[in-house]
């Protein structure tokens, strides 16, 4: 028997086999956009990127350079906007949320 998943069934599966059993995929409840000064170049954006994702309760992360902004996709129980914007403190930046564009 041949099953067809959903790509994003997959790729949930393999974050899960791949982290190990006590690795749980965050589900967001909320997106926040914020505003982050001092990034030079795409570098820093995919810096920035990476420790959000690392961040427990972060499903999801994108960030851009030319706009000067983040979006995250989190889980309110598990981490708070300050809790993002000292993320992206920590890694050399400065960020305030802020309204999507």
């Amino acid at each position: 028997m041949n099953l067809k998943l959903p790509s994003l069934l997959v790729a949930t599966l393999t974050c899960f086999v791949l982290l190990g059993e006590s690795a749980k995929p965050a589900i967001a409840n909320q997106t926040n956009w914020f505003k982050i000064s001092g990034m030079h170049c795409n570098g820093c954006a995919g810096g920035i990127r990476s420790e959000l994702r690392q961040t427990a309760g972060v499903a999801d992360a994108t960030v851009s350079f030319t706009n000067k902004l983040a979006m995250v996709a989190y889980d309110t129980n598990s981490v708070t906007p300050k809790q993002l914007i000292g993320v992206i403190k920590e890694a050399g930046y400065s960020a305030k949320v802020t309204q999507a564009p």
